[in-house]
């Protein structure tokens, strides 16, 4: 029996996109987050036989886009469809912009925008951990993250007088 506790950990919507020589794609995650700041390091967890897994490998890079809180449906195309049938960059909707040190591009009207070599990866029960080092980013700090928690979306609100 596996125990659902993923779905109890709020985490930022994030699309992950890779290009080689030969495909690029998106894909939508909820498994991304900071894993060291010295060097800084990004950490997505991507399952094996996503289409994305692999081209990470080839590639040895990759970009995240962290969505603001406007760009639901863009997360809903990126985790519905497969990059092995279609071209999901190329569908309406998917601005881009090219990245400055990597192939792969970053999705516009994003909360922040992070850069990532490649660093290492390991196999963690049912998932690849990518980590990446954060080579070039940037951050929209007028827009808000887009947050997944218990399979639902949801908009970052402040709540005041809980930290100083």
């Amino acid at each position: 029996m596996s125990l659902s506790y993923s779905s109890h950990v709020p985490d930022p919507v994030a699309l992950i996109t890779v290009a080689t020589a030969e495909h690029q794609n998106v894909m939508t995650a909820a498994w991304a987050t900071p894993v060291s700041a010295d060097p800084p390091i990004l950490m997505v967890s991507i399952r094996p036989s996503r289409f994305t897994h692999d081209l990470i490998l080839e590639a040895k890079e990759f970009g995240v886009s962290i969505l603001a809180d406007d760009q639901k449906k863009l997360s809903e195309i990126a985790g519905t469809l497969s990059g092995k049938k279609k071209d999901k960059l190329a569908l309406p909707g998917f601005d881009t912009f090219a990245a400055k040190k990597i192939k792969a591009p970053l999705v516009k009207g994003a909360h922040a925008w992070f850069e990532c070599v490649l660093h290492s990866h390991h196999t963690a029960g049912d998932h690849t951990a990518f980590y990446g080092i954060v080579i070039e980013m940037k951050v929209d700090e007028t827009k808000s993250p887009l947050v997944l928690f218990q399979h639902k979306y949801y908009a970052l609100g402040e709540v005041k007088g809980v930290y100083p």
